[in-house]
This record gives structure tokens, sequence and C-alpha cells, in this order.
């Protein structure tokens, strides 16, 4: 028997979205601390400042904390967009030590900042969802606004390193097709989008063959967006019990 003694509508300031959705399986505050910590490491005076800028501002600092990656494909969860860009900036700093001529502060700055027009590309208080300013212009071209106005307040910022930051930003989905309005034509670009390619594939997979509800069989579902079906693992039988075991290769 359930007795009621009061109810009240909760206000939205009083709810935590965690405890209702979705959310990072990684520590979020440990994972912002190694975002500052890599901004701490870009040494060219006017990157650093606009890092510094970016994420001193707590309304931004505190959605990019929260937000998701994407609606419906890779990192689809509370702290998703956190989680990505940190996952591509390692990618990016084992890049950078590995490939000759790359300007590692350029490669490190443009991976942090790649996606940061997601959030306010999406609205997540409640479902994932597309904001308007997300469906009419998109979190390309907002991330390339934001950065431009964090840009005006330092004096005499490099117009080339300007550039070149909006173009990593402009080609980072590296087709015209996927919503990029330019190719990736510097080798930091380049890398930037092979590696934010890399990590929403991989967590695109991870993902689908986690939630793949059919134990019995070595394959998921079919996949729309990959246009195929993904292979979890081979079942094999454990010699020593007798009982089947799963190795997922």
């Amino acid at each position: 028997q359930l007795s009621i003694i009061e109810l009240r509508k909760v206000e939205d300031a009083e709810v935590e979205l965690a405890d209702y959705f979705p959310v990072a399986k990684g520590d979020r505050a440990a994972m912002f601390a190694e975002i500052l910590a890599y901004c701490e490491q870009v040494k060219t005076p006017c990157l650093a400042a606009l890092l510094q800028l970016f994420f001193n501002d707590e309304k931004i600092a505190g959605l990019f904390r929260r937000a998701p990656a994407a609606k419906g494909f890779h990192h689809v969860y509370i702290g998703g967009l956190l989680e990505h860009t940190l996952s591509v900036v390692r990618l990016l700093d084992r890049a950078a030590g590995h490939y000759a001529g790359v300007n590692r502060d350029l490669l490190i700055a443009g991976g942090i900042l790649h996606d940061i027009g997601k959030i306010y590309e999406f609205s997540f208080e409640r479902i994932v969802e597309y904001s308007d300013p997300g469906r009419l212009v998109g979190h390309i071209v907002i991330g390339v606004e934001m950065v431009d106005a964090k840009i005006a307040a330092i004096p005499d910022f490099p117009e080339q390193t300007a550039m070149e930051l909006r173009h990593l930003i402009l080609s980072h989905h590296g087709v015209l097709e996927y919503g990029s309005p330019k190719r990736p034509k510097t080798l930091e670009a380049l890398i930037v989008h092979y590696m934010d390619d890399l990590d929403a594939k991989v967590n695109a997979f991870q993902e689908y063959i986690r939630e793949a509800r059919d134990e019995e069989s070595d394959w998921t579902p079919y996949h729309r967006l990959f246009d195929r079906y993904i292979y979890k693992g081979r079942k094999q039988s454990d010699k020593e019990t007798g009982k089947p075991s799963v190795q997922r290769t």
C-alpha cells in the first residue's frame, strides 16, 4: 500500500538529468579537467587566450560538460560531447607526435573546439532534439561564429591563425555531402577530420553491439547508417567446464 502525503510538480532546476538519462561512462569532472590540462599545453599565446576565454565562460563550460555529441549516431548521452572531444584530442596528441610538420597547438586547439557549436545545436533538457539554430544553421557554422566572437575580444589575434582555425572547424566533416562547406586543405584539418570520424564510428559500433538484444546471435541487427550487419564475436565452448562462453573479437 502506498500513501501519498504530498504531491507537487518538480521544477526543472531541481532535476538532475543524469538520474534519468544515459550518461557518459567516465567521470565528467575528471574528463573536463583533462581537457583543461590540454588547454594548458597550448603555448601559442593567441590560441591559449582563445581557449581560456571559452572555458572561463561558465555558460559555455557548463553546457560543454553536459551536452550529447549527436542525436542518434554516436555519443548520444549526457556528457557525450565532452567524452568525444577528449577522445579526439587524445588521438590528435598522438598524431602530433607521430607525423612531422604538424602544428601541434593548432591541432589541439582545433580538436578541442571542432564540435563546440553542438552545445547550441541540440536541446537536451528532456530528450535530445535539434534546437532551432541546430536545424537552421548547424553546429559547424555555429562553432565558427562562436570562435569569431571570442577572437574579437583578443587584441591583435593573427588573421592567418584565425583563418586556419576556421577552416579546421568548417572542414572537419570531410566532404560536402556530410555538411562541411569545405574539404580539408591543411594537414591539421585533415588529421582532425579523420580522428573525429574514427572516434564517432568506433563509438557507434561499440554502442550498437552493446545494445544488441539477441544474445544467441553472433551478429547485430542491420545498422541502417552503416548499411551492414556488425559482427559481435564468435561464441566458443569453455573446454574446462563445458559451459558456453562468449569471446568478443
